[in-house]
């Protein structure tokens, strides 16, 4: 009698090796979408944090140079400055906060009757002005990546007006 050599595979055998494919598909796919998912929050965090931090050194830098006229506008939650020299002459900044977007309105002094409105920043969910003492002001920035109160980052300082005085409407 004469045995064939009967070539392939069972399917005891396909079964088996599709089982444990999926094995390790299942948990190269778990490892790949945790680590997505703690790299889309570290993006998150990370342009939070540039937002808010941007926006502070702009408003900073404007104060410095030495405005004639600061008011804290809206309760406290927008600023104007005025008369900032510039090197195309005299502008006037006003600094809002429409949720989640930090708006800056420029409008040069002399010439300009209707300014530009430009993004400072986003995702900017608190902006508040308040003053200390005299010239002294404190400006405190807040900003989370999502409407839920997740990736919170607040930054706040405190400015000394040297040229200009504070007023508050």
């Amino acid at each position: 009698m004469v045995v064939k050599q009967e070539e392939g595979f069972t399917l005891i055998e396909l079964i088996v090796t599709l089982a444990i494919l999926g094995v390790v598909i299942g948990v190269y796919s778990l490892l790949y979408y945790s680590g997505y998912k703690s790299f889309v929050s570290t993006q998150n965090n990370v342009d939070v944090e540039q937002n808010v931090r941007i926006a502070m050194n702009y408003i900073v830098s404007l104060l410095e140079k030495g405005p004639s006229e600061v008011e804290i506008i809206d309760n406290g939650c927008g600023l104007s400055i005025k008369k900032v020299l510039t090197k195309e002459g005299y502008r006037d900044y006003k600094i809002t906060l429409e949720s989640p977007i930090l708006y800056i309105h420029i409008k040069e002094s002399d010439t300009d009757s209707r300014g530009s409105k430009l993004q400072l920043a986003v995702n900017i969910y608190d902006f508040k002005v308040t003053t200390k003492n005299g010239n002294m002001m404190n400006i405190e920035i807040t900003g989370q990546s999502d409407d839920k109160g997740s990736n919170r980052f607040s930054l706040s300082t405190e400015v000394f007006l040297r040229k200009s005085d504070i007023n508050v409407k």
